[in-house]
């Protein structure tokens, strides 16, 4: 069963994410576009650095064309947002990317970019579900790859340079090249190498690269910008001889910070930093969006400023729709995911980095005075999350308790408000939250909160562990 969840189809290599079942998702796709009633457009296909991206993306292309439906290829690696660019440039009708993101080096998936460049709604992949998971495998045809280029029905595709110029646009060049920054990047063995150094020897930055080469084991970790996968970064930027470090996810469109001292920069801090740096010192206008799991602080911010603030489930596409609808500035996840408006109509991890290079050329302050400035005038909150790997055969067993008999621990704080748009997420009277859903793309129960000190995150987290209803103690 090819199920969709929040960034696309993920499974594992030679199990579920066979040449076999990429080619039933082609088939689905040219029905679902055969459907659509419009012109039948190019399909433009990218690839990241995985295992087999490569051959997996000529597979998908192979189908579309024996369903007589073209095909623009990028033979190279690129990020995932390069690609959702091209969608929109080229006024395509779908992209697919192939990639898994940020997950462990066993997996691959395939992510439906659609009209505008925009992460494909849950109505789309419903459709696209139904017909993948209807098809017969004789239904299946498909030639061969090289033919297909000399018959021109695949063609060699690149925007490259057009997207690195719309990157650049995005920040004050001038201003960045009279500080001579230097910054240690860690593209995490992931596409953004060429594209970044690209920018940054633009903005005249001096760069040192680690983990700059391809493997396909990410060096045995998740190619996620999380701390504990960047402790080889992080040895380097404890000499202080950075301005700033950068690491991007495995198709680049999360990030990690490190600051000139060498401390880590989560995706809460980096959201709280770009969205008051492009009010207070950019002076622009507009609010901002953010999934449940977020960190709250980025209301306070629009409060002052007299903005609108929203919050919305987990998955970028719903950040995307938001922003679109309300016209707002920024929209993030504390995943490592942001989107600024007027670029990509998705999260790009490429812009947030040269983004952050501009905040610090044009504020003169560190990361951490900025950081310190924004406590003092919004207040803080302690963010802190919790993966618990389950047994599949628990899963319907905790979504009774927790969703249909809509069971709350017994929390020792008051609670204020429930909400169940994703998941259960409480939010209680003293200002903190806290979150539980199921991941929508590996089977772990995620717990997200914000607290007010370390004493409230255990005593919330050993309220969840220890409750004898969701027995989650049983299950690590």
């Amino acid at each position: 069963m090819i199920k969709f969840g929040t960034g696309g189809w993920r499974a594992i290599i030679a199990d579920q994410f066979t040449f076999e079942n990429v080619r039933r998702v082609a088939k689905g796709l040219s029905i679902l576009i055969k459907n659509n009633r419009e012109t039948v457009k190019p399909v433009v296909i990218g690839h990241d650095l995985r295992f087999l991206s490569g051959r997996f993306s000529r597979a998908f292309a192979e189908v579309l064309v024996s369903e007589n439906i073209p095909v623009l290829f990028i033979e190279n690696a690129i990020p995932t947002p390069m690609l959702m660019y091209a969608v929109e440039q080229e006024e395509l009708n779908f992209g697919i990317m192939i990639t898994a993101s940020h997950n462990t080096p066993e997996y691959n998936g395939i992510k439906l970019i659609i009209k505008g460049g925009k992460d494909a709604p849950v109505e789309i992949t419903n459709k696209l579900e139904g017909f993948i998971n209807s098809i017969s495998d004789k239904e299946i045809q498909h030639g061969y790859f090289f033919d297909y280029i000399k018959e021109e029905k695949i063609k060699y595709y690149c925007n490259k340079n057009d997207y690195i110029d719309s990157l650049l646009e995005q920040v004050d060049i001038e201003s960045i090249k009279k500080k001579n920054l230097k910054v240690l990047f860690n593209p995490m063995f992931g596409v953004s190498k060429d594209i970044m150094g690209m920018c940054l020897a633009s903005l005249r930055c001096s760069v040192d690269l680690i983990n700059g080469y391809r493997d396909t084991m990410f060096g045995n970790r998740m190619p996620a910008p999380m701390k504990e996968n960047l402790q080889d970064m992080e040895y380097r930027m404890k000499s202080g001889e950075y301005d700033l470090g950068i690491a991007t996810d495995g198709d680049s469109d999360r990030i990690g910070l490190y600051d000139e001292k060498g401390n880590y920069v989560d995706a809460n801090q980096i959201l709280k930093l770009l969205y008051y740096y492009l009010k207070e010192y950019k002076k622009l206008k507009g609010g901002v969006v953010r999934n449940l799991t977020t960190t709250h602080i980025l209301d306070r911010i629009a409060k002052e400023y007299n903005e609108p603030f929203y919050e919305v489930p987990v998955g970028f596409k719903y950040i995307s729709m938001k922003m679109e609808e309300e016209d707002l500035l920024l929209g993030g996840e504390s995943s490592g995911g942001l989107k600024i408006r007027g670029h990509v109509n998705g999260k790009d991890g490429i812009l947030a980095a040269i983004l952050s290079v501009e905040m610090i050329a044009k504020t003169n302050k560190s990361i951490r005075e900025l950081l310190k400035e924004i406590d003092h005038k919004h207040g803080k909150l302690l963010f802190q999350s919790l993966n618990l790997p389950y047994h599949s055969t628990e899963r319907s067993r905790l979504q009774h308790i927790l969703f249909k008999e809509k069971y709350i621990p017994k929390f020792s704080k008051e609670i204020k408000d429930i909400s169940y748009i994703d998941g259960v997420k409480c939010y209680f009277k003293n200002g903190t939250w806290l979150s539980i859903r199921f991941s929508g793309t590996e089977p772990v129960l995620r717990i997200f909160m914000e607290m007010n000190d370390q004493i409230e995150v255990k005593d919330s987290i050993d309220t969840i562990l220890n409750d004898k209803r969701l027995s989650l103690n049983e299950i690590i």
